[in-house]
């Protein structure tokens, strides 16, 4: 998904005193415009650019606003000394975000005065300093578009799910904070169609896992025709729903499943697959989790997995982030071929499970979103390989433990975040946890 940009010069008529004596700027401000454009057109990345819009006088303000009415960002290049009121109604009258930006690190003095305006009176503007200020704030809103974009389906019988405590009370809350729609689905409705998946479609999914697997525990190999069944009832159940993200509360199918068959034909093999492709998935009916995956996501461009808050060591300023993150084959989403884990049950209760030993060094970035989903803890820092899962070395371990968690489930994706992530926050008016 690309974020459409209108950018926008303001030129005219120059009645100052240089005008008088015939001196015309050189260049103008369409042609600081042209020149521009260019460039940042090469240098941001996820962005769709529309034509050029030019606005010389207050009775072309309508000129804007109906270009910039299928855009999500306007974007003014540059603009003449004394147009600064005309470019302050012209951006004050447009129904989207707006940014300025002059020439590289020169945010030039008239956008300074437009941009204090604007801010003063409660418009959404930013100064963008230079092209990579800017490429901040259209990750930034492509990750709100795309957030707005998002309809999540909760496989589950309860609202919140009675495994995870810390989650939001109801889908209300999830959509008036940002935007997603959740869709529910109850735990029969995901049996009824595991049990319409052929066998031979299980087998032909087993398979693929198997082919990508260096090691497989014999209850795994017993188990995993069932288990892709699962997963391809997922799939499936997305599909039906339009979603593009899901949760399911495995819990609730753990006691039925180990009751009536007396093993965890477990989706946790299912959701890691769906993680791969890019997909947010979280287990135990955790929507705190799958939002998060969604905004590391999106703000990432890269494929996010989910694990448990574990050991907390103090001597190294590290997190341990074990269990279900532990197979990040495609962490950093460079490859398609999967390849390399090892698979076997879960919990010893049966079904499937995949793991992997994390090298150490990579650079990651570890967030939740709270239950009320007004408070985001985030730390970005470098991996430490364990023999389950990895730790994670923050600046100040014990405030992170202790100020900054929001809950069980951390997802994590590959690269340093912040900064997009931190401009996120607070344009959905989320407050920062980031350990000192």
């Amino acid at each position: 998904m690309k974020l459409t940009i209108q950018p926008v010069a303001f030129g005219g008529v120059d009645w100052t005193s240089r005008a008088k004596l015939g001196l015309q700027p050189n260049p103008n401000a369409r042609e600081l415009a042209q020149r521009r454009l260019p460039e940042l057109i090469a240098e941001i990345e996820g962005a769709q650019w529309l034509d050029l819009c030019e606005v010389n006088s207050p009775d072309q303000i309508g000129r804007l606003v109906e270009a910039a009415r299928d855009a999500d960002l306007v974007l003014a290049l540059s603009s003449e000394l004394l147009v600064v009121v005309t470019a302050a109604r012209a951006l004050s009258s447009v129904c989207t975000p707006v940014a300025l930006t002059g020439d590289a690190n020169c945010p030039r003095p008239v956008f300074a005065d437009v941009y204090g305006s604007l801010k003063a009176d409660g418009r959404d503007a930013y100064l963008a300093l230079d092209a990579t200020d800017l490429q901040r704030l259209v990750s930034a809103l492509r990750a709100q578009k795309m957030l707005a974009a998002t309809r999540a389906l909760l496989i589950g019988n309860g609202y919140p799910s009675h495994s995870q405590v810390a989650n939001p009370d109801s889908p209300r809350i999830v959509q008036e904070r940002l935007g997603v729609q959740v869709v529910q689905r109850s735990i029969a409705d995901l049996r009824e169609r595991w049990e319409g998946i052929g066998e031979e479609e299980g087998q032909a999914q087993a398979q693929v896992w198997l082919e990508g697997a260096s090691e497989v525990a014999d209850e795994a190999r017993r188990d995993i025709a069932a288990c892709a069944r699962m997963y391809l009832a997922m799939q499936a159940m997305m599909a039906e729903a339009g979603a593009n993200a899901v949760t399911v509360d495995c819990r609730a199918w753990d006691l039925i499943s180990c009751e009536e068959f007396g093993a965890f034909y477990s989706p946790c093999m299912g959701l890691t697959t769906l993680r791969w492709q890019g997909v947010p998935a979280s287990c135990e009916a955790d929507l705190c989790a799958m939002l998060t995956m969604c905004l590391l996501s999106y703000v990432s461009g890269k494929p996010a997995f989910l694990g448990n808050i574990g050991r907390v060591d103090r001597e190294r300023g590290s997190v341990q982030v074990g269990g279900h993150a532990a197979c990040t084959v495609n962490m950093d989403g460079a490859s398609d071929e999967l390849s390399g884990y090892r698979l076997t049950d879960y919990g010893g209760r049966g079904g499937v499970a995949s793991y992997r030993r994390i090298e150490g060094g990579w650079p990651v970035t570890v967030g939740r979103l709270d239950k009320n989903l007004r408070k985001l803890s985030v730390a970005a820092g470098e991996t430490v390989a364990t023999q389950q899962g990895f730790e994670i070395a923050v600046s100040d371990v014990e405030d992170f433990m202790h100020r900054c968690l929001t809950g069980d489930h951390y997802i994590v994706v590959h690269g340093h975040h912040l900064d997009v992530l931190s401009l996120v926050a607070e344009r959905l008016g989320i407050e920062l946890l980031t350990p000192r």
